[in-house]
């Protein structure tokens, strides 16, 4: 087992948090107990010689790690009892860990390292992984031999970090030969009014679907949306008493928030109405909008239309507001959970580093077989 300075035990004590500028973060007092660096074994012979992109979600205790991650975000410097630390929250497109970098008494050399990279750079890490409360961080110390370095943008490979998914143009022309299929004249309207402005159809077709859960690529919305209405439309096709053009544009809008939910940098992240809203918050303000400007629009199809997208989690607890109360809402729920699922599930099996059969996934809340 690898024991590094990240491994010690926080010793609370009360701070006083002095103020500083951009250039001199606060400095939060805290004491750290710091555990004393053994290799045993394998991890010896891990803490040289590696290369290739080690991802965020593969990293186990023990092994070296020099590799790039973007930065989500930074704690200020703070005081430990050999000297000042500060903590980074890492991420590429396997998921996020803790790196922490314990410094010496020299504060103005930690603050200068603190300072020389931003939220959303890309860095390289030279440390080592350990466990610390049942979660694998990374530790960086003059002891390991480690570092924290800006990368210069162009000097990375963006699809470490974001994925894109294949083909973009094509999946505009399928989506938009969907719209196509929708008889009903105001339904057929009020998507053109989306995906018929150029705009609009850039920014769904370049958003990603989600954060980590699945479809979080450049193209996921686009992707997944797809994915969701052929769903959708089959269930439909077994049973012809659904109405078929309502199925189809709750499929197509069940997600259009998205576009105002999240932002692409070297990560993806929540925008602020993101974060203070959520997606369908977003997208049911959005819906109501075109539907207004959609001329003679019928008040039981806004009903419809809208309850599609305000029920499509299927449930309050995954952040419905209301849950599917007609059939035509629980088949374009139910096709929605169902590819979400089915993806997210296949990627943590692509990305999974191990030689075990199994994985344990806490999203799922069961094992996830490998073979």
């Amino acid at each position: 087992m690898f024991r590094s300075p990240g491994a010690g035990t926080a010793i609370e004590h009360t701070a006083a948090r002095r103020a500083g500028g951009a250039s001199q973060p606060p400095i939060v007092k805290r004491v750290y107990e710091r555990r004393p660096i053994t290799l045993v074994g394998k991890a010896e012979s891990d803490m040289s010689g590696r290369t290739g992109k080690q991802m965020a979600g593969g990293l186990k205790p023990g092994e070296r790690v020099d590799s790039q991650f973007s930065v989500a975000y930074k704690k200020p410097v703070a005081e430990y009892r050999n000297g000042y630390m500060f903590e980074v929250r890492v991420a590429d497109r396997t998921g996020q860990l803790t790196v922490k970098y314990w410094g010496d008494r020299d504060q103005g050399s930690v603050q200068g390292i603190y300072s020389s990279f931003d939220k959303d750079d890309v860095v390289h890490i030279v440390g080592a992984a350990s466990e610390y409360k049942g979660q694998t961080e990374v530790s960086v110390s003059k002891e390991n031999g480690g570092s924290i370095a800006r990368v210069p943008e162009g000097m990375y490979d963006m699809s470490e970090f974001i994925p894109s998914v294949d083909d973009i143009p094509g999946k505009r022309e399928r989506l938009l030969s969907l719209v196509g299929k929708v008889d009903e004249p105001h339904m057929r309207a009020l998507l053109e009014s989306f995906f018929a402005d150029g705009d609009f159809m850039d920014r769904f077709s370049s958003s990603p679907a989600s954060i980590q859960m699945h479809s979080a690529a450049v193209g996921g919305l686009i992707h997944h949306t797809l994915n969701v209405a052929e769903l959708a439309l089959e269930i439909a096709r077994q049973h012809p008493e659904l109405d078929r053009d309502i199925v189809l544009t709750g499929a197509l809008l069940h997600d259009i928030g998205k576009v105002m939910t999240f932002e692409v940098t070297t990560r993806i992240d929540h925008t602020l109405g993101g974060n203070l809203l959520g997606e369908v918050v977003l997208g049911d303000e959005m819906l109501a909008a075109h539907i207004a400007g959609v001329e003679g629009f019928p008040e039981d199809l806004t009903m419809k239309l809208r309850h599609i997208l305000l029920s499509h989690h299927g449930r309050m607890d995954w952040g419905a507001p209301v849950e599917p109360m007609t059939p035509e809402a629980l088949a374009v729920h139910k096709a929605d959970d169902s590819d979400a699922k089915v993806e997210y599930m296949i990627t943590k099996r692509k990305d999974a580093q191990t030689e075990d059969d199994w994985i344990w996934d806490g999203r799922l809340r069961r094992r996830i077989y490998l073979r």
